[in-house]
C-alpha cells in the first residue's frame, strides 16, 4: 500500500533519510495501469468505456497499453462515465499528468460540481453547455 502524502513529507525533512528517499526506485502504477483497475472495479469492458466516452477504437486500445497518455477532457469524461468520485478523478488526472481540478477556474468548479452530484456526462455537458464553458468533446485551443 502507498505511503499517504503526510509520511511521504515526514520522511523528505531529514537529510538522509530524504536522500535515501529520493535515489529509490519509483514504481508508482501509470496512467494506463490505473484506468485498467478503474475499468475492472467499475465492470466496465474497454468497448464499453469507448462507447460511453466517444473514443476512437484505436486511440483507446494505444491508451490502454501504455502507448499514448489521454488528454485531460478524455480523462474527466472517463471520471464521469465511470461515476469515480471527485479524489478518484484528481488521482486520475494527476497520473495522467492533466493537472487536478481547480475551484478558481469556472469549468473546472462546474466538473468538481458535477462530480459531487454524480451527474452523468450528459447531464455535465448540459450544464458546461449551460454556463457557457467549453465541452468535454471539444478540441482545447
Amino acid at each position: 500500500m502507498p505511503e499517504t502524502t503526510s509520511k511521504l513529507f515526514h520522511r523528505l525533512r531529514g537529510r538522509e533519510r530524504g536522500k535515501a528517499f529520493l535515489s529509490q526506485k519509483r514504481t508508482d502504477p501509470t496512467c494506463a495501469q490505473i484506468l485498467q483497475e478503474l475499468l475492472e472495479q467499475a465492470s466496465m469492458s474497454a468497448p464499453e468505456w469507448m462507447a460511453a466516452t466517444n473514443i476512437s477504437k484505436s486511440y483507446a486500445y494505444q491508451v490502454l497499453r501504455g502507448e499514448r497518455t489521454p488528454g485531460r477532457d478524455i480523462l474527466l469524461r472517463t471520471a464521469l462515465a465511470l461515476k469515480l468520485s471527485l479524489k478518484e478523478t484528481q488521482r486520475l488526472l494527476t497520473m495522467g499528468d492533466c493537472g487536478a481540478l481547480y475551484p478558481r477556474i469556472r469549468r473546472d468548479a462546474a466538473v468538481i460540481f458535477a462530480l459531487n452530484q454524480h451527474m452523468t456526462l450528459l447531464e455535465t455537458e448540459d450544464l458546461l453547455t449551460s454556463l457557457p464553458e467549453r465541452s468535454l468533446y471539444a478540441k482545447e485551443s
